[in-house]
């Protein structure tokens, strides 16, 4: 099954599973539906340790030899608090899973840094019900640390300012909108290579950069902002921004 979007097509395969829907890409092993499940994980003793990333409560496992993620999406903001991980069904490709699969499929196999794409599942919550619930597995990414946490141990090398707003450009010039992009969905790994994580909200824009691309950096800008406020030994200053800044423009 091809999916199509903004001139770039991705193959996905697709099994509806008792109900559900679980799609994976389609060079990729065939998931298990215990992938999907944090308690079979425990009780296989396959999980490792579990924490958030973006809106979604994340579990970490092994299967196939393999480190994956799985995330369960979860609504943010205030509507979080009328539902908490329902979602309107309004078609396969339209749902979150899917379209985040997707967009990974894209970029890893065009070599940006980004997780390994792995599995999606959508759960309507009934035959004909308007919900749904999501599920999506991606690789894990050893050795790596959030752009929030490095920074709560103080100052970043000189040379990784510049790197991240690089490594933000060239999603940037593929037209990659990160709607979410703060200072937790950065990842930094231990020879200084920049990744991003949590394409949830994201989309492909018609033309690299605009408006909305100036509008991915001010996220970052007041995530940052937000996190030194509350922290007065967090490692950020306005300083460190102009040399991220430079980077991105370094980019062309």
């Amino acid at each position: 099954m091809n999916d199509t979007e903004g001139n770039q097509t991705c193959n996905l395969r697709l099994e509806v599973r008792g109900g559900t829907f679980v799609v994976w890409p389609d060079n990729g092993p065939r998931p298990d539906d215990a992938w999907f499940d944090p308690a079979a994980l425990a009780a296989a003793g396959h999980t490792g340790a579990s924490g958030t990333a973006g809106r979604g409560a994340t579990v970490l496992f092994e299967a196939n030899g393999r480190r994956l993620v799985l995330r369960h999406y979860r609504r943010g903001g205030l509507i979080r608090h009328l539902s908490d991980d329902l979602y309107v069904r309004t078609g396969l490709r339209n749902s979150r899973p899917w379209r985040e699969l997707a967009l990974l499929t894209r970029l890893y196999a065009g070599g940006m840094p980004v997780p390994a794409p792995v599995a999606a599942r959508i759960a309507p919550t009934g035959p004909l019900s308007p919900w749904y619930r999501g599920d999506l597995v991606t690789g894990y990414l050893p050795g790596t640390r959030t752009l929030a946490e490095a920074l709560t141990q103080g100052p970043l090398d000189v040379a990784t300012w510049p790197e991240i707003g690089f490594t933000i450009a060239r999603f940037h010039a593929l037209a990659v909108d990160h709607a979410d992009l703060n200072a937790h969905n950065v990842l930094l790994d231990d020879a200084g290579k920049v990744y991003l994580i949590d394409f949830d909200r994201a989309r492909l824009r018609l033309r690299p950069r605009g408006r909305w691309s100036h509008g991915n950096l001010a996220r970052l800008h007041r995530s940052l902002g937000k996190l030194r406020a509350g922290d007065p030994d967090f490692g950020f200053g306005e300083g460190e921004w102009q040399r991220l800044l430079a980077g991105y423009r370094s980019a062309g």
